[in-house]
Order: C-alpha cells, then structure tokens, then sequence
C-alpha cells in the first residue's frame, strides 16, 4: 500500500500525464482507505474545473 505523501504526489501527477495501471489502482486503493487523501483528489479536481471555467470567461 503507498503512504499518503505517495497518493498526493501521484494524484498531482495524473494532471499531466497518464498514470500507468499499476499506479492508477494503488491510487484508488489508498483512496479507499483514506479519506483525507480522497478529499485532497476532490479539491483537486475542483481547482481543475475552476481553471478552466475561468480560462473559458477570461477567453470571452
């Protein structure tokens, strides 16, 4: 099982690029055992959705 510092590392990482398999599970796996990992995914994807909203009305 990978430490939280690994699950947060690897959650950054799958912003730009594609994680391989292996990662990917033990990732979701982590996530299901961690709930402050799983809600730093969430704010994560958060921030993801805000930028890009912002980019779209910053683009009008």
């Amino acid at each position: 099982m990978i430490t939280c510092r690994e699950a947060t590392q690897l959650t950054l990482q799958a912003e730009d690029r594609t994680l391989p398999l292996v990662e990917r599970l033990s990732v979701r796996l982590h996530h299901r055992v961690c709930g402050n990992c799983r809600r730093f995914a969430r704010q994560v994807a958060l921030m993801r959705q805000a930028s890009a909203r912002w980019r779209q009305y910053t683009d009008e």
